[in-house]
């Protein structure tokens, strides 16, 4: 994913992607961390890598859906940003896991860390933009659909998520990777929220009930990416999740557990979310309830 490619596209690359000052990777000294936590928490950020490379595909496809539907230019230009954004995001936390564990390179090391795989949406294709009637409504409940689950959603989990793991974190390499990506997280979920501000007066109230199929859908689908099997239940009185300044006698990589992910997940639903699909005119307590249905 870091790949070298040749001189001017790099130039290109940089010129967009690193506009903040960039991690000092040569800061970390693995020497310092044993090897077994390195590479746990290598595991994370390599996968943090290929879910923001994932976005890169989400937003790419959204982006040429809305110019289809010829969106006002703001919202074309918001959405590149994201693009540009998500590039970044995916090559910082490759270079982070990379960093962590550098023996991934060496030769007979599993290929966990370096796994690419093609990127899919949660989401089937956005349909084609034709004249004929009907379709034009089609396609906009696909780019609402689509950035209410990337942005409003994803994205809007992600800042708290961040959050904590800069909390969490005692090597400063990781807490700086965290704050950098932090920046632009909050900027996506405003994104999404402003952008259905605009979209949706235009969508005919007869795609409502399908896009309210579709909130329980991708609620179900999120907790159970995110919560990996935790209940709310699960977590009553339960100090271990509690998001606290990581000990330097404890070191930490960048690492949650999946209880701090799940509490954060439901917490942020309750908090955030919920109010602004409120706000939207959606029933998301309906769209919970229906969830495993």
């Amino acid at each position: 994913m870091v790949a070298e490619t040749t001189d001017s596209l790099g130039a290109m690359h940089r010129s967009q992607v690193h506009r903040d000052r960039w991690p000092q990777w040569g800061a970390f000294s693995p020497a310092s961390y044993p090897p077994a936590l390195r590479r746990e928490a290598a595991v994370q950020w390599a996968g943090r890598a290929r879910a923001e490379h994932g976005s890169i595909h989400q937003f790419a496809a959204v982006a040429h859906t809305l110019a289809e539907l010829r969106a006002p230019l703001h919202l074309l230009g918001a959405a590149a940003r994201l693009i540009t954004d998500e590039v970044r995001h995916a090559e910082i936390c490759a270079q982070m896991a990379l960093t962590l564990f550098p023996e991934a390179l060496e030769p007979g090391e599993d290929d966990h860390l370096l796994r690419w795989p093609i990127p899919h949406t949660p989401w089937p294709d956005a349909p084609p933009l034709r004249r004929e009637s009907g379709e034009e409504q089609l396609a906009l409940r696909w780019a609402i659909d689509a950035i209410l689950t990337a942005c409003c959603l994803g994205e809007t989990l992600s800042v708290p998520m961040l959050q904590a793991i800069a909390t969490v974190a005692t090597e400063p390499v990781a807490v700086a990777v965290a704050e950098q990506i932090l920046r632009d997280e909050h900027l996506h979920a405003r994104f999404g929220w402003e952008a259905l501000g605009v979209l949706m007066p235009r969508l005919d109230p007869a795609h409502l009930p399908w896009l309210h199929q579709q909130l329980s859908r991708h609620l179900a689908g999120f907790e159970a990416s995110t919560c990996i099997g935790v209940r709310l239940p699960d977590l009553l009185d339960d100090p271990s999740i509690l998001i606290e300044p990581g000990d330097p006698a404890r070191p930490n990589l960048g690492v949650l557990t999946h209880r701090q992910y799940a509490m954060i997940f439901y917490h942020t639903l309750e908090q955030e979310i919920f109010p602004g699909l409120q706000a939207l005119g959606l029933d998301p307590a309906g769209a919970w309830a229906e969830r495993g249905g």
